[in-house]
């Protein structure tokens, strides 16, 4: 009888943990919805002159073949995808002389900056540096309609 209730109570947990998971995609978690801090992107701005402005430059226009990191096609670049997606690119191969040379706490922080950089909203909570907290965030480059 008492692992009949262990089983009962684990496929709950599990349908809960089902539900609750479609109900966050559901609802959509997006960069418009202040995903991280004004201090994380503040910290960001620092780490971004010191680790990525060799080559994107200091106001992110890019240099050469360095892309630009501000509006236009880049904030369409990564539309209707998840930010896992973007900081995976970042986390592996940014920057180019030494991608584990900067953390991932560091590089969520770059990333942040980044973000403030394209007019998305800060809010209360720092942008998470694990893929599995990132891919619950969409990248929109419009503001949903309210």
């Amino acid at each position: 009888m008492k692992l009949k209730h262990k089983v009962s109570i684990i496929a709950a947990a599990t349908v809960m943990g089902l539900s609750f998971g479609t109900i966050s995609k559901a609802q959509g978690v997006t960069v418009w919805d202040g995903v991280y801090t004004k201090a994380q992107a503040e910290r960001g701005q620092k780490l971004y002159q010191d680790h990525c402005s060799a080559c994107h430059g200091t106001q992110m226009q890019g240099i050469e073949e360095a892309p630009t990191l501000k509006q236009g096609a880049f904030v369409y670049n990564w539309d209707s995808l998840g930010v896992d997606i973007l900081f995976q690119r970042i986390r592996d191969t940014m920057p180019l002389d030494d991608p584990k040379g900067v953390s991932r706490k560091m590089k969520a922080d770059i990333l942040a900056y980044i973000m403030s950089q394209n007019n998305f909203p800060a809010g209360t909570k720092e942008l998470p540096y694990q893929n599995s907290q990132l891919k619950r965030i969409t990248w929109h480059a419009l503001k949903p309609e309210e």
